[in-house]
């Protein structure tokens, strides 16, 4: 354990990987000959050729939350134009696991938009590989077949994702993303590690409260609301702007299902804050949430946070004496104890994550800390997501 000391043609789409034609125009039998100063004059005039990739992403009641989302938020983070398209008769949908998402258009303004890429938030799951012809069928979390990439569940997305990044964007891009999204995180970090250990029991169906705001990471938001309701935790959306609706980092829209306000009236297990610099700033801003968190703490109740987040609760008090993780570009800004060689850290009633890559593991060390190993490795099953079997 490593400690750091205090301190155009109209309802077609295009392939996803399009080769380049090799063509030869013939030259006009008396064309005029440019000089090379012309010529060079020419070129530089030229607007340079250099579209973007164009995707869509499908969504529909019931879509699966963690898919859509984080399929849109990497190919975005990559620079792609990503449309999120509702197939229902208005623009926001509710997902499998309760979210409310809000799409960029209806199907139907898409249907003459020419896409590199129309990526369906669905999967060919474990459970449903008899269905497939035995012949066709690989157990692989993703399969690039030609034009057509597959993928295994809701555990296996970023690496979906990632893997039309590097057909879109090419290796680089694509290695770049992952290094940024932290999905592929040394393999000598520990899953968790626990100080100060405490029980958290309860006599209940935990409750949690994760406050959302405006440039709040979505991918975040979403992955945590999702992995903890598969567990029957019962996660309650707050919204610290004047509206529910509140726009993510990556501008994707998610309807809360309360204002902070409102949801202030209950009592909470535990309360988590996603990252997302601008999300977590206008958290901090939220009178009725530093309420919250300070009543937290003082009658023993959990809290926490993920990626950026852990510098607003250093900022409101909440960290001192404890040991924590936090996202790399930020642990320089913390002056508790940082253990970087871990992706969540569990300091009593704390809990903290390292980043954006980290926060399945994250969720599931909650469910742990909630239910014990046996319903977080039945959860990460369920979403083709590696975990110890002990």
């Amino acid at each position: 354990m490593a400690v750091r000391p205090p301190p155009h043609p109209t309802n077609r789409v295009a392939p996803l990987l399009s080769k380049p034609l090799a063509c030869r125009a013939a030259a006009p039998a008396a064309a005029p000959s440019l000089s090379a100063t012309a010529a060079a004059a020419a070129a530089r005039a030229a607007p340079p050729v250099n579209r973007k990739k164009v995707v869509l992403v499908p969504i529909a009641m019931g879509t699966e939350e963690m898919e859509a989302v984080i399929l849109a938020g990497v190919l975005r983070r990559a620079g792609a134009d990503v449309t999120l398209a509702s197939v229902e008769d208005g623009l926001e949908v509710e997902a499998s696991c309760g979210a409310r998402i809000v799409a960029d258009k209806l199907i139907a303004a898409c249907a003459d938009q020419v896409f590199d890429l129309v990526a369906l938030p669905i999967t060919c799951h474990p459970s449903f590989i008899g269905d497939l012809p035995t012949f066709r069928a690989v157990e692989t979390n993703v399969q690039v077949s030609g034009e057509l990439t597959t993928s295994r569940g809701p555990g296996t997305s970023f690496q979906f994702a990632l893997s039309f990044v590097e057909q879109l964007f090419g290796t680089c891009i694509a290695e770049d993303m992952d290094n940024t999204l932290m999905t592929q995180v040394d393999d000598n970090l520990e899953r968790s590690i626990e100080v100060n250990e405490i029980e958290w029991s309860s006599d209940h169906i935990p409750r949690v409260l994760i406050p959302i705001a405006n440039g709040s990471e979505e991918m975040e938001i979403i992955m945590l609301t999702n992995v903890l309701r598969r567990a029957n935790v019962n996660v309650v959306l707050a919204s610290v702007e004047k509206s529910t609706s509140i726009v993510g980092s990556q501008r994707m829209r998610i309807v809360a299902d309360k204002r902070i306000l409102d949801a202030s009236a209950t009592e909470y297990d535990l309360i988590i804050l996603p990252g997302g610099p601008a999300g977590a700033a206008r958290l901090h801003r939220s009178r009725v949430l530093k309420k919250l968190l300070r009543e937290q703490k003082q009658t023993g109740r959990m809290y926490g946070g993920v990626c950026s987040s852990p510098v607003i609760l250093q900022k409101q008090g909440l960290l001192q004496d404890k040991s924590v993780t936090a996202h790399p570009s930020i642990v320089d800004q913390l002056t508790c104890e940082v253990i970087d060689q871990s992706k969540v850290v569990i300091d009593g009633n704390l809990i903290t994550g390292m980043g954006l890559g980290t926060v399945i593991d994250f969720s599931l060390a909650i469910i742990k800390k909630f239910f014990g190993h046996g319903r977080a490795k039945g959860v990460a099953n369920g979403m083709v997501f590696q975990y110890p079997k002990s």
